[in-house]
């Protein structure tokens, strides 16, 4: 019997939710940029101070509560990537089931870090949590982002949330290259 082990490039990420997956927290405030988890954290708009309320059980990723203020440009979920060399691949993907007690949407992208700055990817699709649990899958092809392929200093998965008051439970997260 032959066994083996690749990680492959997403093993990061998914250790990153494993952990988040693990966490028992009771609701509590989280400032912007403070890791829930290494690597773990969400950016907000300076200009608008916005609350984060976050409550975590084993088996689920997180409950997140937002309090924002008019007038907010961004708020999202930063995850990183640890070494995702993507030569050679044909998909980046993810695969995330959520749930909101008032419909909302989220816009899932691969950021990539650049000698500049970053270059954000959007994913085709708009992930929308409902009421009832939803599960919601996309996936860059990479051949037609030719600079995912090229080496880069850093790369983190990043959920837009529309930036106004709302709930939104992740309940799993996963990404797989192909």
């Amino acid at each position: 019997m032959t066994h083996s082990l690749d990680l492959g490039p997403e093993a990061g990420i998914n250790a990153r939710v494993a952990e988040l997956r693990a966490l028992d927290r009771a609701t509590a405030p989280l400032p912007a940029g403070e890791p829930l988890v290494p690597g773990v954290f969400f950016n907000t708009d300076p200009e608008a101070p916005t609350g984060i309320a976050i409550e975590s059980r084993p088996g689920a990723l997180m409950r997140a509560e937002f309090t924002v203020p008019a007038g907010a440009r961004w708020l999202a979920l930063h995850i990183a990537l640890e070494e995702c060399d993507l030569s050679g691949r044909m998909m980046f993907g993810l695969v995330c089931r959520s749930a909101a007690p008032q419909s909302t949407t989220f816009r899932p992208c691969l950021r990539t870090g650049t000698a500049e700055g970053f270059r954000d990817i959007f994913f085709r699709k708009t992930a929308i949590a409902y009421a009832e649990p939803s599960l919601h899958l996309d996936a860059l092809v990479i051949d037609d982002h030719p600079d995912l392929a090229a080496p880069a200093p850093w790369r983190e998965l990043v959920l837009f949330f529309r930036p106004e008051t709302a709930t939104i439970d992740l309940q799993d997260l996963r990404v797989f290259v192909i």
